[in-house]
């Protein structure tokens, strides 16, 4: 998908750009972030696609680096309880979603070749 530098595009860079900062220097953010080194130990950078709070757990979405989307699904109370893991390829994901989440996978994937340059 080609970026055209809209509105839409702009929030949804500020957005996942904060969702970086927040997986990589929040401790609330340390279980997703082990889970996703654990899946990907060469993982350089990574961004949050989405976020749903159930009841009990959360459900997060993340592109990691230029290759894959994970998604994890956290208990927020019981660490002792195993978190559910899937892992899919980027064109897998992009399927069966809408155009406006599609930027925001396109801005994500953006961002992480930069990251990725940049060494970030």
């Amino acid at each position: 998908m080609k970026l055209k530098g809209t509105m839409t595009e702009q929030a949804y860079r500020q957005e996942l750009i904060a969702s970086k900062f927040h997986l990589f220097n929040d401790i609330s953010m340390s279980r997703f972030l082990n889970i996703i080194r654990m899946t990907f130990p060469e993982m350089k950078t990574a961004h949050t696609l989405s976020w749903t709070p159930e009841q009990g757990e959360d459900i997060i979405s993340f592109l990691v680096d230029t290759h894959s989307i994970i998604k994890i699904e956290l208990d927020r109370y019981d660490n002792t309880i195993e978190p559910i893991v899937d892992v899919y390829p980027i064109e897998d994901w992009m399927k069966g979603h809408s155009k406006t989440y599609q930027i925001k996978i396109a801005v994500g994937f953006e961002l992480a070749k930069n990251d990725l340059v940049q060494g970030n």
